[in-house]
């Protein structure tokens, strides 16, 4: 989770930034990768609790110390990676297999579900058209132009729409003259 810089909006090269957590009584350090970092990995969370997390962001600098409190329940910053593996495959009667596969970094896929939006373009519109959401990992759109070509995307979300959206993934294009 990346809480609030200090309160001069952005901690300078000179500021060590501090992130803690505490909940249900307890604290503990919010751990960062270097102590300039703006962003940390907290253990052991509890998904699904009923008190939430309090994060603890102190920023060190040379005018003084400012913290900032910010309270949480994990299930609403949800945000998963992009989907991977982006794959089109053109199939008979006009239309276009898409398949992905669930982040890599997503634990437990088949237990902890994900559904998916797609965006699509053929190329030269000006804007995408969107699909979903999709509970599985391929879906065939369904009247594409022959001789076009296609920019697809895919992106995440938490089966029962804790937190937010993944960023789209990279794009996979293909060329619908094989299927004619």
């Amino acid at each position: 989770h990346r809480g609030p810089a200090g309160s001069a909006g952005t901690l300078t090269a000179h500021s060590v930034s501090r992130l803690g957590v505490a909940a249900h009584g307890e604290s503990w350090p919010c751990l960062q990768q270097t102590p300039e970092a703006t962003s940390c990995i907290i253990p052991d969370i509890q998904m699904f609790s009923m008190v939430p997390y309090v994060l603890n962001i102190t920023a060190v600098h040379p005018r003084g110390v400012s913290s900032s409190f910010v309270p949480f329940v994990p299930e609403h910053v949800i945000k998963p990676d992009p989907p991977e593996g982006v794959r089109l495959s053109p199939l008979p009667g006009q239309r276009l297999w898409v398949q992905w596969e669930p982040p890599r970094s997503w634990p437990f896929p088949e237990i902890f579900s994900l559904k998916y939006r797609i965006r699509y373009k053929r190329h030269g519109a000006a804007r995408f058209r969107q699909v979903g959401p999709i509970e599985g990992t391929s879906f065939t759109l369904k009247a594409v132009r022959p001789q076009a070509k296609y920019c697809i995307q895919v992106a995440a979300l938490d089966l029962t729409d804790y937190g937010e959206s993944s960023a789209w993934s990279l794009p996979a294009v293909a060329s619908m003259t094989l299927g004619k």
